[in-house]
């Protein structure tokens, strides 16, 4: 299930590289991705009690809906700075429990 998400991501830009798909569509597609993820991880976090699980199952649901605002007009940002968030959120993530802190 966790490779869901990334092959959804990765199939909608490659999709839209392919003009199969609609920018739109494809910005939709991400934010499904990331909520997906988020809901994962929450899901997950509730079993396991990583803190990884607890942050992104907490910041990627958070993530899409502003995804989603960038959708709307709401509010404006690029789909990059979208994926280096996704990106920095992830991989933070695992800094607390690399350095002293594994379970909630």
């Amino acid at each position: 299930m966790w490779g869901v998400p990334g092959v959804v991501a990765a199939g909608a830009s490659a999709a839209n590289q392919a003009s199969l798909l609609t920018t739109a569509r494809v910005e939709s597609l991400w934010v499904f991705a990331v909520a997906w993820a988020g809901v994962g991880c929450l899901i997950n976090a509730q079993s396991c009690g990583r803190i990884h699980c607890w942050i992104d199952g907490i910041a990627f649901p958070i993530l899409a809906v502003a995804g989603v605002l960038n959708l709307l007009s709401a509010v404006s940002f690029s789909w990059s700075v979208f994926w280096v968030v996704f990106l920095v959120v992830l991989a933070g993530s695992f800094v607390p429990e690399f350095l002293w802190w594994k379970y909630l």
